[in-house]
């Protein structure tokens, strides 16, 4: 009996952390974004959204071949993006973070190309990274969270504003469709004049 009594705090020992072994981890709900966490990205997503607003401007710039302004431009309005996008990135659930932050250093990678384009003054690199920035942009915008009322607002928008930038393909394409359509319209006047 004393054998038995000395083997069974060892035996209940065992059985103890047997089962709190296989117990294993209570479930826990995934991270979400709290109200406090909202008002934050929301507080930092104005500039950020301000600063794609103004990116029309610097297409029109590249457009124009305007290459002082379009550097002024990069280092001015758009100057503290590369901060504030940083911030924005940083106040996000950490998922969401690891998707943000290559986006954002691929949109600060366009502008300073687009800065080393214009001071080269080459048109063509200039607006090939401005279309890029523009679409590492909108993805880097649509992994931010937003309240309902935000999403239906800029919804709206798109459907009433639509922004399209030509690339050098596309302005290529519309010049030859242009030249096309005047020497048709050339054709059909001398026919008519002939006929």
């Amino acid at each position: 009996m004393k054998i038995f009594r000395s083997i069974l705090p060892i035996i209940l020992l065992l059985v103890t952390t047997l089962l709190v072994s296989c117990g294993g981890p209570t479930a826990s709900a995934p991270p979400t974004y709290t109200p406090e966490k909202l008002a934050q990205i929301k507080t930092y997503r104005i500039s950020v959204d301000k600063a794609r607003e103004r990116m029309p401007e610097l297409s029109d710039l590249i457009q124009e071949e305007n290459w002082v302004d379009t550097r002024t431009f990069i280092h001015g309005p758009l100057g503290l993006i590369r901060r504030n996008m940083t911030y924005l990135s940083n106040a996000l659930l950490e998922e969401d973070a690891k998707k943000a932050t290559p986006l954002a250093k691929e949109v600060f990678k366009n502008l300073d190309d687009i800065d080393a384009a214009a001071k080269e003054s080459n048109y063509s690199a200039a607006i090939s990274e401005f279309n890029q920035a523009i679409r590492s942009f909108d993805a880097y915008l649509d992994l931010i969270p937003q309240t309902e009322e935000e999403a239906a607002v800029i919804q709206e928008t798109e459907q009433t504003v639509g922004l399209t930038i030509p690339t050098v393909e596309e302005a290529e394409e519309t010049e030859d469709l242009v030249s096309e359509a005047k020497e048709m319209e050339d054709l059909v006047s001398e026919m008519e004049v002939n006929g």
